[in-house]
C-alpha cells in the first residue's frame, strides 16, 4: 500500500490530521501534520526553510518540552526528509521530540509521529505497537487507522490491513475508505472491482469533500496501478496522467508512471519525466534505468551517481531503500546473485508487489529457483493479479 502512505489528509476530513508512515518511497511525500489544536493556535505554518523554521528551533532549543513547538519542528524535518530523500531528517525530527519519545504512553501526536519514523525506517514492529497504542487509547482516531492498515499490508496481513480500512468508513470521506480498501482488495486478487469502487466513488458529485488533492492523487494513482497490473495499458496511462495532473510532484506517481514507461517500451518519456539531478533516490533509480536502456550520454554518471548514494546508504547502515538497491545491482550492474540477496532481505521486511517482482526477476536472472519458492507461494495463496508476475512465475517454475 505505498501510495497509501502518500495520501494527504485536510483538517476536514479527520478529527485528527494525517501522519503517514512512507516507503517509495517512504521519505517520498510524507504529510506530517500537527494536530488541530496547533494549527489553530493561528502561529505561522513552518516550511522546510526560511524565518519561522529556524526561529522555531532556536525556541525549541530553549524550552525543549514544549509540545506544540516540538510537533512543528518535527513536521519541518520530516518535509525535508520527504523532499530530499535523505532519511537523516528523520532522526532530527526524532530529536525534536526527544523529552516524550521514550515513553511508554506519549500523547497521540507524538505516538503517530514515532511509529511514522519507524515505519520509515521499517521498524514495522515498533511502528504497529505504537499505533496499536494509539487506536486503543483514540478508537475514533482516522489517522492512526489509516497508518495502522498501511503497516499491516507492507507487512502482509492483509486481513488486519482490511479490518483498519473498515473502521475508516464512517471517520473519514468515502474516497479515502474507499481507497484503503481498493488498495488491500487489489493486493488479493480483486483488481478489477478494486478500480470499479474508487471509480464509483470518484464519479459521485461531493468525491472530493474532505478529500483533498494528495487524496485524490493516491486514488488515481492506485487505479492506475491496478489497470497496470490487469494488462490494460491505455487505461492505466489516462489514470497516471491524471494524477500527475493533479500533482506534478508526487514523487510515487512519477516513479510508478516511470516503471510503467519503462516496460511498455517508452524508456525515452522518462529522461524528460525525471532530471538527473532528482536527489529522490527512488526516482533517480528509474532514471538510470531510462539512460541505460536508451543509450543516452549521461548513463554512466547517473548511475555512479546512484551508486554513490547507495554506498552512503550502506556506510550508515541504512538498509530501508534495499528494493532499490537490489534493482540498481540487477538492472544497472548486472549482478544478479548480489540483487537475490538485496531482494530477498528486503522481502523478509515488506512484502509488496513490487518486492515480489524484484525478488522474482533476480531470481530468474541468478537462476536461483530456491530463491523465487516464497514468492511463488506468496502470489498463489494471495491471487495476485499482474501480467508481469505471472511471466515471471512461469520463468522462476521452469528454472
Amino acid at each position: 500500500m505505498a501510495k497509501l502512505c502518500l495520501a494527504v489528509f485536510s483538517s476536514a476530513a479527520l478529527a485528527a490530521p494525517y501522519v503517514p508512515p512512507s516507503d517509495l518511497t517512504p521519505l517520498e511525500k510524507l504529510a506530517t501534520r500537527i494536530n488541530d489544536s496547533v494549527r489553530a493556535s493561528g502561529a505561522p505554518v513552518a516550511t522546510a526553510s526560511g524565518p519561522s523554521n529556524r526561529a522555531m528551533r532556536t525556541l525549541l532549543a530553549r524550552d525543549p518540552k514544549n509540545l506544540d513547538l516540538a510537533l512543528r519542528v518535527a513536521q519541518v524535518y520530516m518535509a525535508r526528509a520527504r523532499s530530499e530523500s535523505d532519511p537523516r531528517f528523520l532522526g532530527q525530527a526524532q530529536a525534536a521530540l526527544g523529552a516524550w519519545w521514550s515513553q511508554s504512553e506519549p500523547p497521540i501526536p507524538v505516538l503517530l509521529i514515532r511509529a511514522t519514523i519507524r515505519q520509515s525506517n521499517h521498524d514495522f514492529k515498533s511502528s504497529r505497537l505504537d499505533l496499536e497504542q494509539a487506536v486503543k487509547r483514540e478508537p475514533n482516531n482516522a489517522q492512526a487507522w489509516l497508518t495502522l492498515a498501511t503497516v499491516q499490508q507492507v507487512t502482509g496481513d492483509f486481513k488486519g490491513s482490511a479490518a483498519s480500512c473498515s473502521r475508516l468508513l464512517p471517520l473519514t470521506a468515502r474516497l479515502i475508505s474507499t481507497t484503503c480498501l481498493a488498495a488491500v482488495d487489489g493486493a488479493r486478487g480483486q483488481a478489477a472491482q478494486a478500480i470499479d469502487a474508487i471509480k464509483t466513488v470518484m464519479a459521485e458529485p461531493d468525491a472530493a469533500r474532505g478529500a483533498n488533492v494528495g487524496v485524490r492523487t493516491w486514488a488515481l494513482t492506485l487505479q492506475a496501478e491496478l489497470a497496470e497490473r490487469l494488462g490494460r495499458p491505455v487505461e492505466a496511462e489516462k489514470l497516471y496522467r491524471a494524477s500527475l495532473a493533479l500533482d506534478a510532484t508526487d514523487a510515487y506517481a512519477i516513479a510508478a508512471y516511470s516503471d510503467f514507461l519503462i516496460d511498455i517500451g517508452r524508456a525515452k518519456d522518462v529522461l524528460s519525466l525525471i532530471p538527473a539531478t532528482s536527489r529522490v533516490d527512488t526516482l533517480l533509480l528509474r532514471r538510470a534505468i531510462a539512460a541505460k536502456v536508451t543509450g543516452s550520454p549521461d548513463a554512466a554518471q547517473v548511475a555512479a551517481d546512484l551508486g554513490e548514494r547507495f554506498a552512503a546508504l550502506r556506510a550508515r547502515g541504512d538498509r530501508v531503500h534495499m528494493r532499490e538497491e537490489a534493482r540498481f545491482e540487477l538492472a544497472i550492474k548486472n549482478s544478479p546473485d548480489e540483487s537475490v540477496t538485496l531482494a530477498r532481505d528486503n522481502w523478509d521486511v515488506q512484502k509488496e508487489p513490487l518486492d515480489a517482482r524484484i525478488l522474482l526477476e533476480a531470481a530468474v536472472a541468478a537462476r536461483q529457483p530456491k530463491a523465487a519458492r516464497d514468492i511463488l507461494s506468496w502470489v498463489a495463496a494471495n491471487q495476485l493479479q499482474s501480467e508481469k508476475l505471472t511471466e515471471l512465475v512461469a520463468q522462476a517454475r521452469a528454472l
